[in-house]
């Protein structure tokens, strides 16, 4: 034999031991790859339920949280609804209490006044209006300086 020969024999050789090196590696990946995917299965029998649980509990915040900001939006439409009436109301109220309490109290203030000051006069004379006063002249009317208190004076005596 000669060496080509021996040359292409271990070329087969080594090719086929190649060969099966390869399709064994190829075998023990899809054994692995099998195990794998069934180890895959069992973890996501487990976590379904969670998944589903989790989505349920999801459904119902979101459920709850458009609930309450219906009726937060309702209480802050009766709020604003009932301070439009209240103000409304205060401000009526007040109206009624200036025009039928204080303007008669006003009149009724004037009226003891004027009695008061009436009385007054009636019980003291020379302390009302007309006090001060020399032939109807009012105080303000009669201002004289004190040279013209003396003309006077001297005046009253001589006649």
């Amino acid at each position: 034999m000669h060496l080509e020969t021996w040359a292409e024999i271990s070329l087969l050789i080594f090719g086929g031991l190649f060969s099966l090196v390869t399709v064994g590696l190829l075998g023990a990946i899809a054994v692995a790859i099998s195990k794998l995917a069934g180890l895959l299965e069992k973890g996501l029998d487990k976590v379904d339920p969670v998944i589903a649980k989790t989505t349920n509990a999801i459904d119902t915040v979101q459920r709850v949280t458009t609930n309450i900001g219906v009726k937060a939006d309702q209480v802050l439409v009766k709020g604003e609804t009932l301070t439009d009436d209240v103000s409304g109301r205060v401000e009526k109220t007040a109206g009624v209490v200036q025009s039928a309490v204080i303007g008669p109290l006003i009149n009724v203030s004037s009226i003891i006044n004027g009695i008061s000051k009436g009385f007054q006069v009636y019980t003291h004379p020379g302390t009302g209006a007309h006090a001060n006063t020399k032939n109807g002249a009012t105080a303000k009317q009669y201002k004289t300086t004190d040279q013209e208190q003396e003309a006077e004076i001297i005046t009253t005596k001589s006649s």
